[in-house]
């Protein structure tokens, strides 16, 4: 299984990535991939960001697909 990731905002300068592709040997949920994440990057620990599967904004219990698009999204200014 491949996960195209992105970062964006200061998510890409925590892990000093735009974009990287990890390999899985499992199905993931967006929780595990979540705690995978901290693991590889524990300066994202207390941050705050929300996690897109294929341009959805996906909830922890999620399912990632096999070729899937995953985008790490900060924090949304509003106005």
């Amino acid at each position: 299984m491949s996960i195209h990731i992105m970062y964006y905002g200061m998510l890409a300068e925590i892990t000093g990535h735009a974009e990287e592709v990890w390999t899985a040997n499992e199905s993931l949920s967006v929780g595990s991939f979540r705690a995978l994440m901290l693991a590889k990057y524990p300066e994202l620990q207390g941050k705050k960001f929300k996690v897109a599967v294929n341009q959805k904004i996906s909830e922890d219990y999620a399912q990632i697909d096999t070729q899937a698009e995953v985008a790490l999204l900060p924090p949304f200014a509003g106005g």
